[in-house]
């Protein structure tokens, strides 16, 4: 039986794993990383890594995997307190920029070689992003409901913002004179909302 604090200790140690593999993976792309790279750089042994992640590539899509699932609980959590649709998209854009600024490391694994992976790393992750996409469509729904956003269909809004937020993040990632640490994300919530909402 594993006692509360063997719980701790086992979920500790697979983060420790799941960080290294971040930054092993954003160094060298899947297909340049080792398993051996990212047990040395979380500190444990190889066998260890195996214990918790089947293969190199269990191990990569589980990271893109966290991080998402990561996403939609920073945004749900922020969204609580916020009153009316318009407040609450603006939130969680910028809630949704903040975390790839933060995690630059996270943005060069998606851009890395994953040849190979598309149909995995979709399959895996297909139901974390449709969380998060989730998120913003009912945030939607509900602005159509109150009048504040025109009639659009909600699900195609939310990937298409969902998609503007990722480009934006790449191509800010690709500048290297921009400052992670003060980004200026008003344009494009100027842009997204006032795509949706009503004049006048």
């Amino acid at each position: 039986m594993i006692t509360d604090n063997g719980d701790i200790q086992e979920s500790g140690k697979r983060e420790l794993i799941l960080a290294g593999a971040l930054k092993v993976f954003s160094q060298k792309g899947f297909h340049g990383a080792t398993v051996e790279e990212v047990a040395e750089v979380a500190g444990v042994g190889k066998g260890t890594v195996y214990l918790y992640f089947g293969s190199k590539t269990d191990l990569f899509v589980s990271v893109v995997e966290e991080k998402l699932k990561e996403l939609k609980e920073i945004i749900v959590r922020r969204l609580e307190n916020i009153e009316g649709a318009r407040a609450k998209l603006a939130e969680s854009i910028k809630s949704h920029w903040e975390l790839f600024n933060r995690s630059r490391e996270f943005i060069k694994v998606i851009l890395s070689d994953l040849s190979g992976l598309e149909r995995e790393l979709d399959e895996r992750t297909r139901e974390a992003r449709a969380g998060f996409i989730g998120v913003l469509e009912s945030v939607i729904e509900e602005g159509i409901k109150s009048g504040e956003f025109k009639d659009v269909e909600p699900r195609m809004a939310a990937y298409a913002i969902e998609g503007a937020i990722s480009f934006v993040a790449f191509e800010n990632l690709l500048d290297e004179e921009n400052s992670p640490s003060v980004p200026d994300v008003s344009p494009l919530v100027d842009f997204c909302l006032n795509g949706l909402c009503r004049r006048g």
